[in-house]
């Protein structure tokens, strides 16, 4: 598995809670160097996901590889090449940044002393304080710094930026994206904000009830998914298209949301003889809903 071209790969994976799926069956690959959103509503699988990628929970039955080895099996050098943020992430708050820094230096043969000084510097952070002082948007910087100073080639984010403002979590996320990158790593971050994942992303995987509804480039995505709108001079006739995610009638207007638009599309809506029509592209977040529904 070490060459496949893939950071993270999973086949048929699910988790059971007695009668609860909370993983369906969830086939997901994230290539190397991308930029991979991870979104899904709150309680959609995301984190149970990511855990068991890190065997930080066992997973009831499919595969799972992270950098070519198996979680169950590797997760010693899993850990050692994977930086990994968690939600809320619980860190000593009676530590300054400076101790905390060292303290975790002495787990990691790789950790980069001069490296993890950067980040500091680049991301503002105060060496002397302590962590119970810090804000959170300053917390979540901490943790992000303990991810990546021992130069992982895998950043895994699980909801990083929950809880923050919303100018916190956008500096935060392109700060992110902005430090990895520049060494052709791969993030693959979970969040349930949409809104935030066009800016940073480049590959989005859609998660709902633990089963994984779509899995592609956001720009092949939106490419995909569009909106025809369609004007009548009467009333509009019933409108059922295949492979619709919606259909929405607004008086003469009728509104269709496809998942596979292409120019034999737009053949197939003038069939139904519309005074006018027009093509709108969606930003992901109407995407988001009209594949999963609402989100929070």
């Amino acid at each position: 598995m070490e060459n496949s071209g893939y950071a993270i790969e999973a086949r048929d994976l699910t988790k059971r809670y007695g009668r609860k799926m909370a993983v369906d069956h969830l086939s997901l690959k994230v290539p190397q160097g991308s930029v991979f959103a991870f979104l899904g509503r709150n309680g959609a699988g995301k984190t149970t996901t990511i855990r068991i990628l890190l065997n930080l929970l066992d997973r009831t039955s499919g595969e799972a590889y992270v950098l070519g080895l198996n979680p169950a099996r590797q997760d010693t050098e899993i850990k050692r090449r994977v930086g990994y943020v968690a939600e809320a992430q619980r860190m000593y708050e009676w530590m300054t940044v400076s101790q905390l820094e060292w303290f975790c230096a002495g787990f990691y043969p790789t950790w980069d002393h001069a490296y993890s000084a950067e980040l500091i510097k680049a991301m503002d952070l105060p060496a002397n304080e302590k962590l119970g002082s810090l804000s959170r948007g300053t917390q979540a910087k901490v943790a992000l710094l303990l991810a990546m100073a021992h130069r992982p080639e895998l950043l895994i984010l699980d909801e990083p930026t929950a809880g923050l403002d919303v100018v916190v979590r956008r500096d935060f996320l392109e700060g992110v994206i902005d430090l990895i990158q520049q060494e052709g790593r791969t993030v693959f971050f979970s969040t349930h904000l949409v809104h935030e994942v066009e800016r940073v992303a480049d590959w989005v995987g859609i998660i709902d009830q633990g089963r994984m509804v779509v899995s592609r480039p956001i720009e092949e995505l939106k490419a995909s998914v569009k909106r025809i709108a369609m004007t009548f001079d009467d009333t509009p006739p019933s409108i059922k298209p295949d492979r619709a995610l919606a259909v929405e009638t607004l008086g003469r207007q009728v509104r269709v949301t496809v998942d596979d638009f292409s120019p034999k599309t737009l053949e197939r809506m003038k069939t139904y003889k519309p005074r006018s029509m027009d093509v709108e592209d969606l930003p992901l977040e109407d995407i988001f809903v009209a594949l999963v529904g609402e989100k929070e």
